[in-house]
């Protein structure tokens, strides 16, 4: 057979309990496929003399790994007969639990581009490893088999296989789940991706077994011992009794500790079993307790789509896509704790904002649907609730430009149009061949980029240079500026379909046509691209992801600050944390850029807009390298900050600004309302505004000034 709907598992021999006090040896291992039969029938067989069971570990074949393209997500999908399994647990699991038994569940790609080799970053990696731990410990579950099949990689857009992906999705996943059992079928893409860095595959799993039913081959999958593996692979009703007999005595002659069976059916199997079990035991097989039949499982999927936006320290919404009519239950914990808090029950919305969260905090979210019957849960990716920031409210993000970085996942920004842009204040330039610092961007192959670096083989390395694939060609535009070292930048590149553009501090610097639809679907990162030595090295700030060709008018004039929710904002990282490995997504697209190798030190408040405690946008001059920002003198005042909620605020409006409008939003980004303002003092009763953290934006009638400052109401 095509080591076809194949399977794995077993017992743990090394840093595990021993399974059960009638353990065979060597360890039976069992797959049901649960499509067409019932899991408990694997704890009708024992040994005739002993009484012992046949089997010390029961597969449940099988979850899937599929891809959420509008997130750009693998997920862990459970179809409607491991829903049945799952969502009745006291009913499919704990009976076999009770005989001595431990239940694994099996993960398989699914047709759709997701599969084990492809994680792009050690954060997908780690994020998935996040989804089968919850769901091993929600359903009470002793463990995780894998299997590199149907995968179908390359679809959706997905990555091919890579060397780190499976090295570092078991080690993420034994780091989660210590005392549980890992296994690994011997065949696909991973078979030949074991080590990677240092890290073997092998350090992590329990098990691993022969591919080819009928075939007697033992694993390369260093350091297992033969204790650890299965080079026997069984297909019941498909391998003959022969064979079994054959398979049996090479495996107790060879010492090894495992003996797999796959495809356990609801008849009576007692002469296949026997035909193995007489020669690994000395006993024949018998049936217990009478057989039980199958009925399929009710469809009921849960929701994809799932991402955290309007995050504050102390709040978070939860966002998520419907499915059909049906209601939903959400449920949210910190990343530390076992024990969920229920968030809703049977809500028709699409999002729920939860409240009372610990600020600086990384909390789980899970979600299931409400049908006749109830779906498995799916888990969101982690969020971090805001951390306070520093004293001035702002921060920015320094890189070394070696081992540091950030990584949002992938993005897809395929189509027309497409803009980068933020604040860059290099340190120093590459002097090394091919002369390239990468500052964001998505970088796979020359039919797969989009970015913005500095320098290239043919080009100064203080220059810019914007890079996009069209037609499967990497199409350049190369700067004309040279930057200057320590001095902070506004850059921006832009396509709309028609021409490339570069600009520095919001004046065009090059441009040159090209016409055509941008492939870009994949790792995204900032400071890096698919290469270390290329990572950027100075400090950034204010970096946003457009889905659009922004205009020179709406890059010079929101250089600082944009309001938000905004149209085609793809992502937005202001680089506010002051501390922590993480940036929140202000976009409210819910894009987390995860940092590699920062620390505290990382963290400061040199900032290219800042005057006192804000960032400002819109009110400056144009000089050679930077800005020349508005003087104190001419800003609005706001006290007192903070603000008691008893005490009116007084916003102090020079007198060069007759007129201006004040709009005020919630930290997360939310309209709370607009207001004209005169030259003067102006006095308002803000007494209705719940306790937390606001942004106050003042715009002068004649455009001179645009100014935002934060207000902390205590």
């Amino acid at each position: 057979m095509k080591k076809a709907i194949t399977l794995l598992i077993v017992m743990i021999i090394h840093a595990m309990p021993v399974l059960h006090a009638q353990q065979l040896s060597p360890t039976g291992i069992c797959y049901v496929e649960v499509n067409n039969n019932n899991l408990l029938n694997a704890g009708s067989y024992k040994l005739q003399t002993s009484g012992k069971y046949l089997f010390n570990v029961v597969n449940i074949f099988a979850a899937n790994i599929n891809y959420d393209t509008s997130r750009s997500r693998p997920y862990l999908y459970c179809n409607n007969n491991v829903t049945k399994v799952l969502t009745n647990a006291d009913t499919y699991i704990k009976p076999l639990q009770a005989k001595g038994m431990k239940v694994v569940l099996t993960i398989l790609g699914n047709h759709q581009g997701a599969g084990l080799c492809n994680f792009p970053t050690r954060e997908a990696a780690k994020d998935f490893a996040q989804q089968l731990a919850h769901t091993v410990n929600t359903y009470g579950l002793d463990g995780i088999d894998f299997d590199d099949e149907y995968s179908d990689y390359g679809q959706n857009g997905t990555g091919q296989p890579n060397a780190s992906s499976f090295v570092m999705l078991v080690q993420e996943l034994k780091a989660l789940l210590p005392n549980k059992l890992i296994t690994f079928y011997y065949y696909g893409p991973a078979a030949s991706r074991l080590s990677w860095n240092g890290l073997r595959v092998g350090d992590y799993v329990n098990h691993s077994w022969n591919a080819n039913y009928g075939t007697f081959s033992a694993p390369n999958v260093p350091p297992l011992t033969n204790a650890q593996i299965s080079p026997a692979a069984v297909w019941m009703g498909n391998t003959s009794n022969s064979t079994t007999t054959s398979l049996a005595t090479q495996t107790k002659n060879g010492g090894y500790g495992v003996f797999m069976w796959y495809d356990l059916h609801g008849t009576n199997e007692t002469s296949q079993l026997s035909a193995g079990t007489q020669t690994l035991y000395g006993e024949q097989t018998v049936l217990s307790t009478p057989l039980q039949s199958w009925t399929q499982g009710t469809n009921c999927d849960a929701p994809i789509g799932l991402y955290t936006s309007n995050l504050t320290g102390t709040s978070a919404k939860l966002n998520w896509s419907a499915v059909g009519t049906n209601t939903y239950d959400i449920d949210y914990k910190t990343a530390a704790s076992t024990t969920w808090t229920n968030a809703v029950t049977a809500t028709t919305t699409t999002s729920v904002t939860i409240s009372g969260l610990t600020a600086g905090t990384e909390y789980d979210w899970r979600i299931r649907t409400n049908c006749s019957v109830k779906s498995t849960y799916i888990f969101a990716p982690r969020f971090k609730s805001e951390t306070p920031t520093t004293p001035t409210g702002s921060t920015s993000l320094s890189l070394d430009g070696s081992s540091e970085s950030g990584a949002a996942g992938n993005l897809n920004l395929s189509g027309s149009a497409l803009s980068f842009e933020g604040w860059i204040k290099p340190s120093s330039f590459k002097s090394g061949f091919p002369y390239i610092s990468s500052i964001i961007g998505t970088e796979v192959s020359t039919g797969n980029s989009a970015l913005l670096r500095l320098g290239d083989a043919s080009l100064a390395n203080n220059k810019l240079q914007f890079v996009i694939s069209i037609n499967n060609t990497s199409q350049k535009l190369a700067g004309t500026t040279a930057l200057n070292a320590n001095t902070w930048y506004h850059v921006a590149a832009t396509y709309d379909g028609s021409a490339m553009k570069i600009y520095i501090n919001g004046v065009l610097d090059a441009s040159r046509s090209q016409t055509g639809n941008i492939t870009s679907n994949g790792a995204f990162n900032v400071g890096y691209a698919y290469d270390s030595s290329r990572n950027f090295q100075g400090k950034i700030d204010e970096f946003r992801v457009w889905k659009k060709a922004l205009t020179q008018t709406e890059i010079s004039q929101n250089m600082c600050n944009v309001t938000v929710p905004a149209t085609s904002l793809s992502a937005y990282w202001k680089f506010n944390e002051g501390s922590g490995s993480s940036v929140q997504d202000s976009s409210g697209n819910g894009v987390t850029l995860s940092l590699t190798g920062v620390d505290a030190s990382n963290w400061g408040t040199d900032l290219p807009c800042a005057t006192g405690t804000q960032k400002m946008a819109g009110a400056r001059t144009q000089k050679a390298t930077g800005l020349e920002e508005v003087t104190a003198e001419k800003q609005i005042k706001l006290y007192p900050n903070p603000l008691s909620t008893s005490s009116p605020l007084t916003i102090s409006i020079p007198e060069e600004y007759s007129n201006g409008k004040l709009t005020v939003y919630h930290f997360n980004g939310g309209l709370v309302e607009t207001k004209t303002l005169k030259a003067g003092n102006n006095q308002y009763d803000f007494s209705w505004l719940t306790m937390g953290n606001y942004i106050l934006q003042f715009e002068s009638q004649n455009g001179a000034l645009k100014q935002t400052e934060k207000l902390i109401v205590k």
